[in-house]
């Protein structure tokens, strides 16, 4: 479909953009270009960056295969971010990054990024969720679009921001009544473009992407969503596993389910397969879920 984003270039290329950060230094890097989030920068697109800042200082037989990374601020839109990657390890078959992004000098995010060669091993997986396949599901965004008329105004922008990657929901999304159902979620996901052959950029847009619908899976239960006025929710901390070569250009299986919460946080686990049932990545996420007994104030 090609969407086109606010600068008229196809909204997923514009997304790609996020990835071409400028060098400042030997191991230092900024992003200057518009940002994606609502109110504060999407911890996607940051995790996705911390990746790429990484992958400028690595060998090219080095990929990446474990992310690991915390949220310790919330994001401003209108600044600059500042990666400052660290060179904790090169070893011949692993390499190992710590990358920080900061704005005004503040951490907002940190993370440990392990590279290694390829190898050949044992290998094993569990079997992919037997559901239906993306043909014939409904797109998430036509589906916000049906019932936009029944959405505040003020909160239109966000709830109808149209995505560089498809996604289309196995199970049903009752966005203005959600009910209580079990804690796990099945969604088909694929970039709506062409995308370049560098798996690097696949692999930052795959992670860019399992920030979506992660934490959200763990308000199953207690039937709330994002849109509950009384639920406060953010992402504390994100880990993502890359398991053999990865192709982002078609469908992918994100198969997401959430053991448990409590202390006001919530688990979440996800598995994400490609058509022919590889398990390709893995993903796990801890969020604050904080019910307020009123509207918390905005002031």
């Amino acid at each position: 479909m090609n969407k086109k984003s606010d600068n008229s270039l196809p909204l997923l290329e514009d997304r790609l953009s996020l990835f071409k950060l400028n060098k400042i230094d030997r191991d230092i890097f900024t992003w200057t270009g518009q940002s994606v989030g609502w109110a504060r920068i999407f911890g996607g697109q940051v995790m996705a960056q911390t990746l790429i800042a990484a992958y400028e200082t690595i060998e090219k037989k080095h990929l990446a295969h474990s992310f690991h990374g915390y949220f310790l601020r919330p994001g401003q839109m209108d600044k600059p971010i500042v990666f400052d990657v660290d060179r904790i390890r090169d070893g011949r078959s692993f390499s190992t990054r710590r990358v920080r992004a900061i704005q005004d000098g503040e951490a907002i995010f940190n993370s440990s990024i392990s590279f290694q060669k390829r190898e050949k091993g044992l290998t094993h997986q569990i079997d992919m969720p037997d559901v239906p396949g993306p043909e014939g599901l409904l797109n998430e965004w036509e589906h916000r679009k049906k019932i936009s008329h029944k959405i505040d105004k003020k909160y239109l922008p966000m709830f109808l921001r149209e995505r560089e990657i498809e996604m289309r929901p196995v199970e049903d999304q009752d966005f203005l009544n959600p009910k209580k159902a079990p804690p796990y979620k099945n969604t088909w996901m694929k970039p709506d473009g062409a995308m370049p052959k560098d798996e690097k950029i696949h692999q930052a847009l795959l992670l860019y992407a399992s920030d979506m619908g992660l934490l959200g899976t763990a308000n199953n239960p207690h039937g709330l969503n994002f849109m509950s006025p009384l639920l406060q929710s953010a992402s504390l901390d994100h880990a993502t596993w890359f398991h053999s070569k990865l192709d982002f250009s078609d469908w992918l299986l994100y198969h997401i389910d959430s053991p448990v919460s409590g202390n006001s946080r919530g688990f979440s686990r996800g598995s994400i397969y490609n058509k022919k049932g590889q398990l390709v990545a893995s993903c796990v996420q801890e969020g604050l879920m904080r019910l307020w007994d009123k509207p918390k104030s905005k002031k």
